[in-house]
């Protein structure tokens, strides 16, 4: 039989038996997994069985010894990735990297965040796991690891667990709804709504700005290093470098955890989480649809240049710091009234060709 779970009248904790089936004429397995959850006693199964598979071929004792706490060790992570392996270390630190597997990593979404999207488990469990592993094979300390993302069935059904459509397209911020969010905004979040639509900031590389990043006199800003991009200088508009001018520095507000760090800021806030609770309330008052910082900035800046202001994507790509034209166009590429368009299209065309027709029929009928 293949290995399997059993519980045990006599325990709280689960066992596993059976055999496994990659190795052949393998002994037959009965022990304690130690896990009194059924969910951690999967993933010690899934552990278990590849530590025995990589000792059947032969796997190094010591990489069998490397643990993903050991791994993490190894790896300088973003402040985001950091925030992230923080909850994960928790269950996987002391397994060995050589007994990880993907399922064991896409499991770890449901377990610990079941009411996110796979789009977000994606994110917080399987690319920092994937980054720190392969950032040890780099450096010679273990196997290579490659996780297969959720498919497509498994994301419609998480979608209906949870009672709300992942993947929406996100709406682009515009002159008007920047406007009218200023209007109900304090100073600090409509004047940061309408820098990031300026300049295609992240949130991050916004509330990051401190004053010694704003070139005011040239009309310049010292946009921070983010998604690959180093540390770069960016070209402002007169009309937002005077309102910039006008925005006193401040320091985060105090949160009262020991030992934190409160640096003068141009924006004054500690992260992009402590605007969003504000900025949904904006909306709200303002009577407009929720656009989030990401969305009304960034995707705005590339939807007003590409669709409404005729630029062409390389200088977009270029200026709104995008690695290449393809990006721009797979992530942050809008269409807007894209349906109208089309058929004012298609009976343009239609009106032309009738004409063309009537045309050509006139001048058989003069030439006969």
């Amino acid at each position: 039989m293949p290995l399997r779970l059993q519980k045990r009248s006599d325990s709280a904790k689960w066992y596993l038996r059976g055999k496994i089936d990659e190795i052949p004429e393998g002994k037959d397995y009965y022990q304690s997994t130690g896990k009194t959850e059924e969910a951690d006693a999967r993933a010690y199964i899934e552990f278990f069985k590849n530590r025995e598979i990589l000792k059947f071929h032969g796997v190094a004792e010591a990489e069998e010894k490397f643990t993903f706490a050991d791994a993490t060790d190894l790896y300088k992570p973003t402040p985001e990735f950091a925030k992230y392996l923080y909850r994960i270390l928790p269950h996987l630190g002391d397994v060995p990297v050589s007994g990880i597997s993907g399922k064991m990593v896409r499991d770890l979404g449901p377990r610990l965040t079941p009411d996110n999207s796979t789009a977000t488990w994606s994110k917080q469990f399987i690319k920092p796991i994937r980054a720190v592993i392969n950032n040890a094979h780099d450096l010679g300390k273990c196997s290579p690891i490659k996780i297969k993302g959720y498919s497509d069935q498994e994301t419609e059904d998480q979608d209906t667990l949870r009672g709300k459509q992942s993947g929406v397209e996100k709406v682009p911020g515009d002159w008007l709804w920047i406007f009218l969010f200023k209007e109900e905004a304090p100073q600090r979040i409509g004047l940061l709504a309408q820098f990031m639509f300026e300049t295609a900031a992240r949130i991050g590389q916004a509330v990051a700005l401190k004053p010694d990043d704003l070139k005011l006199d040239q009309n310049i800003i010292m946009m921070p290093a983010s998604k690959g991009y180093r540390k770069t200088e960016v070209k402002i508009s007169d009309e937002l470098c005077a309102e910039l001018k006008s925005l006193k520095p401040q320091r985060p507000r105090k949160s009262g955890k020991p030992n934190q760090k409160r640096p003068l800021l141009a924006f004054g806030f500690a992260s992009r989480s402590s605007i969003y609770r504000t900025w949904k309330d904006v909306c709200d008052s303002a009577c407009i649809d929720r656009r989030m910082p990401h969305a009304a900035g960034r995707h705005g800046f590339a939807t007003e240049m590409l669709n409404r202001m005729g630029i062409d994507p390389h200088t977009v790509a270029k200026l709104g710091r995008w690695k290449d034209v393809k990006l721009l166009f797979d992530t942050y590429g809008h269409s807007e009234d894209g349906e109208r368009k089309v058929m004012d299209a298609l009976r343009t065309g239609r009106v032309q060709a009738l004409r063309d027709l009537r045309d050509n029929a006139l001048n058989l009928n003069k030439e006969s």
